[in-house]
């Protein structure tokens, strides 16, 4: 029996960058009911989930892959959903979506 794939869920915690009220942007990263919500819904296909948080993380270039989305897209790109090595998932909310996704590779 091979052991169980671990899905990160790279996550920027949610933030107003002009602040809340602001009409000229929306808020960027994930709320923590959106992080909860996710890592529940991924949990039901049993794999090891790791939720690394990008403002957290020490040293973002140890994940070149990462560090090259977050580099060229900027925060919108999160959540960014990988098993194993392989971005399976970026930049998608709708949860339903994420899951087909991360079947698709199995």
């Amino acid at each position: 029996m091979s052991a169980p794939k671990k899905v990160r869920i790279f996550i920027m915690k949610q933030q107003f960058p002009c602040g809340p009220k602001a009409s000229c942007c929306g808020p960027i990263g994930q709320s923590e009911e959106e992080i909860t919500v996710l890592k529940n819904a991924i949990e039901k296909l049993e794999f090891d989930i790791e939720v690394c948080d990008l403002q957290k993380m020490k040293n973002l270039h140890e994940n070149q892959q990462i560090f090259k989305l977050i580099s060229n897209y900027g925060p919108r790109v999160t959540p960014v959903i990988t098993i194993g090595d392989e971005v399976v998932s970026m930049g998608q909310t709708e949860i339903n979506e994420i899951i087909l996704a991360i079947k698709s590779k199995l």
